[in-house]
């Protein structure tokens, strides 16, 4: 995970993720990357969170009674965001892997929201990502689409990525 702080920043860095692993993919866009230890704290399921031996990168689990999650020490106003994800094989339904960033801890009512959802499966049917953009809580100004994923998210990890500058979201 890699950002840019500004001060008066509104978005908190939140994933649910299988895998995340920030370092090299900030690397291609010249951007400071955050240890583990000095951006994020643990959100639920700490037996979950299996930290890398150089702390730039997590690796979240999955078991019958929970996942996990953590969420960033700091804000971000706008800044490079990157989790390597690998989804669980087999019959996932009910399961959502979500990797996004959102202010909603600063602004309940009135949010802003931008994300990857990758929502549960069962074996044999072709995996969806969902991807959400919300500004000021708006679900009739945001944009919400679905698709295909066009290979299978379980054999390997794949990176995805959201690039948010103070004109852009790419």
């Amino acid at each position: 995970m890699a950002a840019t702080t500004a001060s008066g920043a509104i978005a908190g860095f939140f994933s649910y993720v299988i895998l995340a692993a920030a370092a090299a993919a900030a690397a291609g866009f010249n951007a400071p990357t955050v240890s583990f230890s000095d951006g994020f704290s643990h959100l639920f399921g700490n037996d979950n969170l299996i930290r890398g031996a150089d702390d730039r990168s997590v690796r979240l689990t999955l078991n019958r009674y929970s996942g996990s999650g953590f969420i960033s020490t700091d804000l971000y106003d706008h800044g490079f965001f990157s989790a390597s994800i690998k989804l669980p094989k087999d019959y996932a339904a009910g399961v959502v892997v979500a990797f996004y960033t959102s202010n909603g801890d600063l602004f309940p009512k009135n949010h802003d929201e931008l994300d990857f959802e990758f929502l549960g499966n069962v074996k044999g049917k072709d995996w969806r990502i969902q991807t959400n953009i919300y500004g000021n809580g708006s679900t009739t100004r945001g944009r919400e689409e679905r698709y295909l994923v066009p290979f299978d998210p379980t054999e390997a990890a794949h990176r995805y990525s959201i690039l948010w500058t103070p004109d852009y979201i790419v």
